[in-house]
Protein backbone atom coordinates (compact mmCIF):
# COMPACT_ATOMS: atom_id res chain seq x y z
CA UNK A 1 0.00 0.00 0.00
CA UNK A 2 1.21 3.06 -1.15
CA UNK A 3 1.20 5.97 1.73
CA UNK A 4 -1.67 8.18 1.45
CA UNK A 5 -3.24 6.31 -1.18
CA UNK A 6 -7.25 5.44 -0.42
CA UNK A 7 -7.70 1.91 -0.67
CA UNK A 8 -11.06 0.72 1.22
CA UNK A 9 -14.48 2.16 0.16
CA UNK A 10 -16.05 3.83 2.93
CA UNK A 11 -18.64 0.68 2.95
CA UNK A 12 -15.98 -1.34 3.69
CA UNK A 13 -14.44 1.23 6.51
CA UNK A 14 -18.04 0.80 8.03
CA UNK A 15 -18.31 -2.88 7.29
CA UNK A 16 -14.83 -3.65 8.80
CA UNK A 17 -16.17 -1.53 12.13
CA UNK A 18 -18.83 -3.80 12.44
CA UNK A 19 -17.35 -6.96 12.37
CA UNK A 20 -15.19 -5.96 15.41
CA UNK A 21 -18.44 -4.98 17.49
CA UNK A 22 -20.89 -7.94 17.52
CA UNK A 23 -19.19 -11.15 17.47
CA UNK A 24 -17.22 -11.34 20.65
CA UNK A 25 -20.23 -8.61 22.33
CA UNK A 26 -22.64 -11.61 22.03
CA UNK A 27 -20.10 -14.53 23.31
CA UNK A 28 -19.06 -12.77 26.72
CA UNK A 29 -20.86 -9.42 27.02
CA UNK A 30 -24.23 -10.67 27.38
CA UNK A 31 -23.58 -12.88 30.56
CA UNK A 32 -21.02 -10.38 32.14
CA UNK A 33 -23.96 -7.82 31.94
CA UNK A 34 -26.54 -10.11 32.51
CA UNK A 35 -24.58 -10.94 36.14
CA UNK A 36 -24.09 -7.00 37.34
CA UNK A 37 -28.04 -5.80 35.73
CA UNK A 38 -29.97 -8.84 34.74
CA UNK A 39 -32.44 -7.72 32.50
CA UNK A 40 -31.33 -4.10 32.07
CA UNK A 41 -28.12 -5.35 30.11
CA UNK A 42 -29.82 -4.46 26.65
CA UNK A 43 -30.84 -0.99 27.95
CA UNK A 44 -26.62 -0.55 29.19
CA UNK A 45 -25.36 -1.95 25.49
CA UNK A 46 -27.47 0.97 24.05
CA UNK A 47 -26.07 3.48 26.72
CA UNK A 48 -22.38 2.40 25.69
CA UNK A 49 -23.15 2.85 21.87
CA UNK A 50 -24.53 6.43 22.48
CA UNK A 51 -21.26 7.04 24.45
CA UNK A 52 -18.90 6.00 21.69
CA UNK A 53 -20.22 9.02 19.20
CA UNK A 54 -18.77 11.02 20.37
CA UNK A 55 -14.87 9.58 21.02
CA UNK A 56 -15.35 8.38 17.34
CA UNK A 57 -15.91 11.97 15.93
CA UNK A 58 -12.53 13.16 17.95
CA UNK A 59 -10.67 10.50 16.86
CA UNK A 60 -11.72 11.10 13.01
CA UNK A 61 -11.29 14.70 13.63
CA UNK A 62 -7.65 14.74 15.00
CA UNK A 63 -6.81 11.83 11.85
CA UNK A 64 -7.94 14.37 9.13
CA UNK A 65 -5.88 16.66 11.00
CA UNK A 66 -2.88 14.52 10.36
CA UNK A 67 -3.30 13.69 6.96
CA UNK A 68 -2.31 10.33 6.17
CA UNK A 69 -0.61 9.00 8.53
CA UNK A 70 -1.93 6.46 11.65
CA UNK A 71 -1.70 7.13 15.40
CA UNK A 72 1.18 5.81 16.11
CA UNK A 73 2.72 8.34 13.50
CA UNK A 74 1.30 11.79 14.47
CA UNK A 75 1.45 10.50 18.18
CA UNK A 76 5.28 10.97 18.00
CA UNK A 77 4.00 14.81 16.87
CA UNK A 78 2.11 14.99 19.22
CA UNK A 79 3.23 13.07 22.19
CA UNK A 80 7.37 14.00 21.48
CA UNK A 81 9.26 10.88 20.20
CA UNK A 82 9.71 8.92 23.21
CA UNK A 83 5.61 8.95 24.40
CA UNK A 84 5.04 8.37 20.60
CA UNK A 85 6.76 5.15 20.90
CA UNK A 86 5.73 4.15 24.27
CA UNK A 87 2.23 4.76 22.83
CA UNK A 88 3.04 2.15 19.21
CA UNK A 89 4.21 -0.71 21.68
CA UNK A 90 0.82 -0.31 23.73
CA UNK A 91 -1.30 -0.40 20.81
CA UNK A 92 0.78 -2.96 19.04
CA UNK A 93 0.73 -5.19 21.83
CA UNK A 94 -3.22 -4.49 22.40
CA UNK A 95 -4.25 -5.00 19.21
CA UNK A 96 -2.24 -8.29 19.31
CA UNK A 97 -3.79 -9.29 22.81
CA UNK A 98 -7.47 -8.74 21.59
CA UNK A 99 -6.78 -11.06 17.93
CA UNK A 100 -5.37 -13.53 20.33
CA UNK A 101 -8.18 -13.45 22.23
CA UNK A 102 -10.62 -13.41 19.18
CA UNK A 103 -8.55 -16.50 17.63
CA UNK A 104 -8.95 -18.13 21.46
CA UNK A 105 -12.89 -17.66 21.14
CA UNK A 106 -13.37 -19.38 17.61
CA UNK A 107 -11.00 -22.22 18.65
CA UNK A 108 -12.61 -22.96 22.16
CA UNK A 109 -16.08 -22.96 20.55
CA UNK A 110 -14.81 -25.68 17.94
CA UNK A 111 -13.20 -27.59 20.47
CA UNK A 112 -15.77 -27.37 23.43
CA UNK A 113 -19.26 -27.76 21.40
CA UNK A 114 -18.75 -29.10 17.78
CA UNK A 115 -15.81 -30.67 17.81
CA UNK A 116 -14.40 -32.20 20.95
CA UNK A 117 -12.45 -35.45 19.36
CA UNK A 118 -10.50 -32.91 17.00
CA UNK A 119 -6.64 -32.32 18.61
CA UNK A 120 -6.57 -29.39 19.88
CA UNK A 121 -3.59 -28.36 17.70
CA UNK A 122 -4.85 -29.05 14.74
CA UNK A 123 -7.60 -26.45 15.27
CA UNK A 124 -5.23 -23.82 16.37
CA UNK A 125 -2.60 -24.35 13.52
CA UNK A 126 -5.41 -24.21 10.81
CA UNK A 127 -7.37 -21.02 12.20
CA UNK A 128 -3.71 -19.08 12.38
CA UNK A 129 -2.56 -20.23 9.33
CA UNK A 130 -5.94 -18.42 7.88
CA UNK A 131 -5.48 -15.29 9.70
CA UNK A 132 -1.80 -14.94 8.99
CA UNK A 133 -3.02 -15.81 5.10
CA UNK A 134 -5.16 -12.91 5.54
CA UNK A 135 -2.45 -10.63 7.24
CA UNK A 136 0.05 -11.19 4.79
CA UNK A 137 -2.41 -10.57 1.30
CA UNK A 138 -3.45 -7.23 3.46
CA UNK A 139 -5.34 -4.68 4.73
CA UNK A 140 -7.42 -4.61 1.62
CA UNK A 141 -8.44 -8.38 1.03
CA UNK A 142 -9.30 -8.23 4.89
CA UNK A 143 -12.11 -5.18 4.22
CA UNK A 144 -13.03 -6.58 0.92
CA UNK A 145 -13.98 -9.61 3.00
CA UNK A 146 -15.39 -7.89 5.77
CA UNK A 147 -18.14 -6.85 3.03
CA UNK A 148 -19.28 -10.80 2.47
CA UNK A 149 -18.72 -10.65 6.61
CA UNK A 150 -21.67 -8.27 6.88
CA UNK A 151 -23.84 -9.93 4.66
CA UNK A 152 -23.31 -13.23 6.77
CA UNK A 153 -24.29 -11.63 9.73
CA UNK A 154 -27.26 -10.18 8.51
CA UNK A 155 -28.24 -13.83 7.65
CA UNK A 156 -27.50 -14.55 11.35
CA UNK A 157 -29.53 -12.24 12.70
CA UNK A 158 -32.62 -12.97 10.72
CA UNK A 159 -32.63 -16.59 11.53
CA UNK A 160 -32.15 -16.01 15.12
CA UNK A 161 -34.95 -13.67 14.98
CA UNK A 162 -36.86 -16.52 12.83
CA UNK A 163 -35.89 -18.67 14.87
CA UNK A 164 -36.49 -17.07 18.58
CA UNK A 165 -40.53 -15.63 17.46
CA UNK A 166 -42.49 -18.92 19.27
CA UNK A 167 -40.18 -18.41 22.48
CA UNK A 168 -39.96 -14.80 23.19
CA UNK A 169 -41.51 -13.39 25.97
CA UNK A 170 -41.22 -9.93 26.50
CA UNK A 171 -42.33 -9.71 30.48
CA UNK A 172 -38.22 -11.04 30.65
CA UNK A 173 -37.02 -7.75 29.62
CA UNK A 174 -39.76 -5.66 31.79
CA UNK A 175 -39.68 -3.57 33.95
CA UNK A 176 -37.20 -1.57 32.89
CA UNK A 177 -33.92 -0.24 34.58
CA UNK A 178 -35.22 -2.94 37.47
CA UNK A 179 -31.58 -3.23 38.91
CA UNK A 180 -31.42 0.89 39.18
CA UNK A 181 -29.99 3.84 37.18
CA UNK A 182 -26.74 3.79 38.48
CA UNK A 183 -25.50 0.16 38.20
CA UNK A 184 -26.92 0.09 34.54
CA UNK A 185 -25.00 3.16 34.05
CA UNK A 186 -21.79 1.51 35.72
CA UNK A 187 -22.23 -1.71 33.49
CA UNK A 188 -22.43 0.19 30.34
CA UNK A 189 -18.67 0.89 31.07
CA UNK A 190 -18.16 -3.12 30.80
CA UNK A 191 -20.04 -2.95 27.13
CA UNK A 192 -17.74 0.38 25.94
CA UNK A 193 -14.84 -2.25 26.22
CA UNK A 194 -16.86 -4.21 23.75
CA UNK A 195 -17.80 -1.50 21.78
CA UNK A 196 -14.12 0.46 21.94
CA UNK A 197 -12.51 -1.66 19.79
CA UNK A 198 -13.69 0.03 16.99
CA UNK A 199 -13.35 3.49 17.76
CA UNK A 200 -9.14 2.11 18.80
CA UNK A 201 -9.28 0.52 15.13
CA UNK A 202 -10.21 3.37 13.33
CA UNK A 203 -6.78 5.10 14.64
CA UNK A 204 -5.00 2.41 12.41
CA UNK A 205 -7.47 2.47 9.20
CA UNK A 206 -9.02 5.85 8.40
CA UNK A 207 -5.66 6.44 6.51
CA UNK A 208 -6.60 4.16 4.02
CA UNK A 209 -10.29 5.27 3.68
CA UNK A 210 -10.65 6.53 -0.01
CA UNK A 211 -13.30 9.28 0.96
CA UNK A 212 -12.19 11.42 3.84
CA UNK A 213 -14.96 13.81 4.18
CA UNK A 214 -18.02 10.93 4.87
CA UNK A 215 -15.89 9.26 7.03
CA UNK A 216 -17.33 9.85 10.15
CA UNK A 217 -20.66 9.01 8.09
CA UNK A 218 -19.47 5.61 7.44
CA UNK A 219 -17.67 5.30 11.10
CA UNK A 220 -20.97 6.06 13.43
CA UNK A 221 -23.24 4.11 10.22
CA UNK A 222 -20.73 1.14 11.16
CA UNK A 223 -21.17 1.69 15.04
CA UNK A 224 -25.16 2.00 15.10
CA UNK A 225 -25.68 -0.85 12.77
CA UNK A 226 -22.99 -3.06 15.00
CA UNK A 227 -24.75 -1.97 18.25
CA UNK A 228 -28.42 -2.45 16.97
CA UNK A 229 -26.82 -6.34 16.06
CA UNK A 230 -25.28 -6.05 19.84
CA UNK A 231 -28.57 -4.99 21.75
CA UNK A 232 -30.79 -7.45 19.32
CA UNK A 233 -29.31 -10.03 20.50
CA UNK A 234 -28.81 -9.21 24.12
CA UNK A 235 -32.90 -8.30 23.64
CA UNK A 236 -34.07 -11.69 22.02
CA UNK A 237 -31.46 -13.45 23.90
CA UNK A 238 -33.39 -12.23 27.67
CA UNK A 239 -37.16 -12.71 25.99
CA UNK A 240 -35.80 -16.47 25.08
CA UNK A 241 -33.76 -17.36 28.12
CA UNK A 242 -34.48 -14.74 30.94
CA UNK A 243 -31.77 -13.24 32.87
CA UNK A 244 -31.02 -15.25 35.48
CA UNK A 245 -30.16 -18.21 32.68
CA UNK A 246 -28.28 -15.80 30.61
CA UNK A 247 -26.43 -14.77 33.72
CA UNK A 248 -25.46 -18.55 34.57
CA UNK A 249 -24.07 -19.58 31.56
CA UNK A 250 -20.16 -18.79 30.53
CA UNK A 251 -21.04 -18.49 26.55
CA UNK A 252 -24.83 -17.74 26.91
CA UNK A 253 -24.71 -17.34 22.85
CA UNK A 254 -23.75 -20.88 21.93
CA UNK A 255 -26.31 -22.42 24.37
CA UNK A 256 -29.00 -20.03 23.35
CA UNK A 257 -28.27 -21.19 19.49
CA UNK A 258 -28.63 -24.46 20.53
CA UNK A 259 -31.78 -24.17 22.19
CA UNK A 260 -33.54 -22.44 19.31
CA UNK A 261 -35.36 -24.20 16.32
CA UNK A 262 -37.51 -23.36 12.98
CA UNK A 263 -40.02 -25.12 13.15
CA UNK A 264 -40.10 -28.66 13.92
CA UNK A 265 -38.19 -30.22 11.64
CA UNK A 266 -34.99 -27.42 11.75
CA UNK A 267 -33.01 -27.61 14.91
CA UNK A 268 -29.46 -28.03 16.36
CA UNK A 269 -28.35 -25.95 13.84
CA UNK A 270 -26.23 -24.30 15.93
CA UNK A 271 -22.77 -25.39 13.21
CA UNK A 272 -24.54 -23.41 10.62
CA UNK A 273 -24.62 -20.48 12.78
CA UNK A 274 -21.19 -20.66 14.19
CA UNK A 275 -20.03 -20.66 10.17
CA UNK A 276 -21.87 -17.41 9.87
CA UNK A 277 -20.45 -16.03 12.99
CA UNK A 278 -16.77 -17.09 11.99
CA UNK A 279 -16.62 -14.67 8.99
CA UNK A 280 -17.12 -11.60 11.08
CA UNK A 281 -14.45 -13.18 13.77
CA UNK A 282 -12.12 -14.12 11.28
CA UNK A 283 -12.02 -10.70 9.97
CA UNK A 284 -11.65 -9.14 13.59
CA UNK A 285 -8.87 -11.56 14.15
CA UNK A 286 -7.03 -10.39 10.65
CA UNK A 287 -7.70 -6.72 11.09
CA UNK A 288 -6.50 -6.79 14.80
CA UNK A 289 -3.15 -8.71 13.79
CA UNK A 290 -2.67 -6.52 10.77
CA UNK A 291 -2.70 -3.13 13.01
CA UNK A 292 -0.68 -4.74 15.34
CA UNK A 293 1.86 -5.63 13.05
CA UNK A 294 1.94 -2.22 11.48
CA UNK A 295 2.15 -1.00 14.99
CA UNK A 296 4.94 -2.34 15.64
CA UNK A 297 6.76 -1.71 12.16
CA UNK A 298 6.20 2.06 12.43
CA UNK A 299 7.35 1.87 15.79
CA UNK A 300 10.17 0.52 15.23
CA UNK A 301 11.00 2.68 11.82
CA UNK A 302 10.35 -0.73 9.46
CA UNK A 303 10.53 0.82 6.15
CA UNK A 304 10.49 -2.39 4.35
CA UNK A 305 6.89 -3.61 2.22
CA UNK A 306 5.42 -6.17 3.33
CA UNK A 307 2.61 -6.58 1.34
Amino acid sequence: MSKGKGVITNRQFRDILICNMWPTAINYGSGILARDVGRDMWISGIISILTAVPFILITIYIGQNFSNKTIVEYSKELLGTLLGKVLGLVLTMYFFLVACSSVSMYIHHLSDFLLPQTPFLVMTVMHVFVICYLVWKGPEVITRTAVIAFSMAIIFYLLVFMASLAEIDINRITPFFDSGVVPVFEASLKAGTFVGVPQILITMILPMVKDQKNSFRSATSGLFIGGFFLVFYFIVELMVMGPQVVALMRIASMDFVRSIQITKYLHRFESFMVALWYWSIMIQAGILTSCSLKAFMQTAGIKKKIH
